[in-house]
């Protein structure tokens, strides 16, 4: 990996980070809407399927920080 290469790696994982922060706070709204009973199925089913988009959006996070991880321990030209 040169310098190109590993600037935009770390370009790509700062996106993932935003993009799984932005899925975070929505799931954090929705769930802030819960009620003393339970939510009718509908939205239910939006949480459950809103967190599995969390949920990809933060492995996507942590594959490119993986990889950042590496190549600071490595070096970035070791790593790619």
């Amino acid at each position: 990996m040169d310098q190109i290469e590993f600037n935009e790696l770390h370009k790509s994982c700062l996106t993932a980070l935003d993009a799984y922060v932005a899925e975070a706070e929505k799931t954090s709204g929705m769930l802030a809407k819960c009620t003393p009973e339970p939510l009718p199925l509908v939205e239910r089913v939006e949480i459950t399927v809103q967190e599995t988009a969390e949920n990809s959006a933060h492995l996507l996070y942590l594959a490119g920080k993986r990889l950042l991880h590496d190549a600071a321990r490595l070096g970035y030209a070791l790593s790619g």
